[in-house]
């Protein structure tokens, strides 16, 4: 029984927990009309695209830092560098429901809040490899979001307002979670081994002027990619209403099961400072991964939709999104692999790219043909994204001449040039 227990404990066991956990909720959101569905769609859409745009990817920049990064800048750059990013997600979340013209105002920004200090402090407990506390973290949030759903059903509240506020409440224990660990953690900064005395963070002129121009650039190529991933539903929002809206989320949110094992080889890959950095992920264990799992949803969908007839059009939406889900499963690992190695650069210039196509693609696909329209040009859209990703890392290969015992070596980039995902990815 231990021995199943340490098991369950592993960090791939409870990263799948928890998404399980979180997508479990959403399915269950379907006893929901689709309209009521859509607006708690929008707020959580609202949400977490203002976390990504308005936390200015903060939780990539600090898992990205080179050994010993959060010792030298000290806890009040930390803190400040937190709190502006706290404070632009929740106005990038009002503006975002302000777009889409349904939702709700104040649980999507204080959900944009909560998942910026969640996403946070979730980098800087990776930093220590401390994944099994994250991954923990979100399964308990999410059994508490099944919880506070069930509660809802059962008194037979069918309001998404009242359902979005029980979102809310599940990441504001998942934040609450981090930042406990977080301060418990920060009491030691600025102490020797020794804990002798108290050591001035060891900051030069210069450092935090660099840490701002790092954050911008690359927010620049993170937020472009977080765009590209979750504009298609704040359009479908706008032009087709909540009722498409409800359908379509649901199909997202299922599809997106089939990327649980990339987010984990990506936080791998970013958290990883040793050896076989330079190393392309193999396409193969991930496809193989992934693609039974997106199935089985597929499967799962169809099943809904015939208990549920509101909602018998997400097993098509979802069959459209299936390549996409794919895709996006590689190009996870293949965009950590392409900012580890090469910096943000070179990730910014293929989310660009991505995000070039998506705008036109979206504009057109989804007035037209509404939720159909948005599956398929997300599927074409995160094709181009995987695909930009892996050609970038090819390219990177052919230019960098293979090293000798006594030639250089090829290493993470010092801090000017580094890596959720993401976070996060995140719904």
């Amino acid at each position: 029984m231990l021995k199943y227990a340490r098991l369950a404990l592993r960090p791939a066991p409870l990263f799948m927990a928890s998404l399980a956990l979180t997508g479990l909720a959403s399915v269950g959101t379907v006893v929901l009309p689709a309209t009521e569905r859509g607006d708690l769609a929008a707020t959580i859409v609202g949400a977490t695209l203002g976390a990504a745009i308005g936390g200015f990817s903060i939780d990539t920049f600090l898992l990205s830092r080179p050994a010993g990064w959060v010792l030298d800048r000290g806890r009040r750059w930390i803190i400040l560098l937190l709190i502006g990013c706290v404070v632009a997600s929740a106005g990038v979340a009002a503006a975002l429901i302000a777009v889409e013209g349904i939702g709700d105002y104040r649980n999507a920004m204080a959900g944009a809040a909560a998942l910026t200090v969640f996403n946070a402090g979730s980098s800087l407990v990776l930093r220590l490899k401390r994944f099994v506390f994250v991954y923990g973290t979100r399964a308990v949030a999410g059994a508490a979001l099944i919880a506070g759903y069930a509660v809802l059903y059962l008194r037979g509240d069918r309001s998404g307002e009242h359902w979005s506020a029980v979102w809310l409440g599940s990441q504001l224990l998942a934040a609450l979670g981090l930042a406990i660990a977080v301060l418990r953690q920060a009491r030691g900064f600025g102490l020797d081994p020794s804990g002798s005395g108290p050591v001035p963070p060891r900051l030069l002129p210069g450092d935090r002027t660099r840490d701002v121009a790092t954050i911008g650039k690359l927010h620049l190529g993170i937020c472009a990619q977080m765009l590209t991933f979750r504009l298609d539903q704040i359009i479908l929002a706008r032009f087709a209403g909540s009722g498409a809206l409800g359908v379509y989320a649901l199909a997202v949110a299922a599809m997106e099961f089939a990327q649980a094992g990339a987010v984990i080889t990506a936080q791998r890959i970013l958290a990883d400072r040793g050896a076989g950095e330079d190393r392309t992920p193999s396409a193969g264990p991930i496809v193989k991964a992934a693609l039974p799992v997106g199935v089985l949803c597929t499967v799962a969908l169809a099943g809904l939709g015939w208990l549920a007839p509101g909602y018998r059009e997400a097993w098509l939406l979802g069959l459209i999104l299936l390549p996409g889900t794919i895709a996006t499963t590689l190009g996870k690992a293949w965009s950590a692999a392409l900012l580890k190695q090469r910096g943000e650069q070179a990730t910014t210039v293929v989310a660009l790219i991505a995000l070039a196509a998506a705008v036109p693609t979206y504009l057109v696909l989804i007035p037209l043909i509404g939720a159909v329209g948005a599956a398929a040009a997300s599927s074409v859209v995160y094709g181009i994204h995987a695909a930009g990703s892996l050609v970038s890392l090819r390219r990177r290969k052919s230019l960098v001449p293979a090293t000798s015992e006594t030639g250089p070596s090829v290493r993470p980039p010092p801090p000017r040039s580094s890596t959720a995902s993401t976070r996060s990815a995140r719904s």
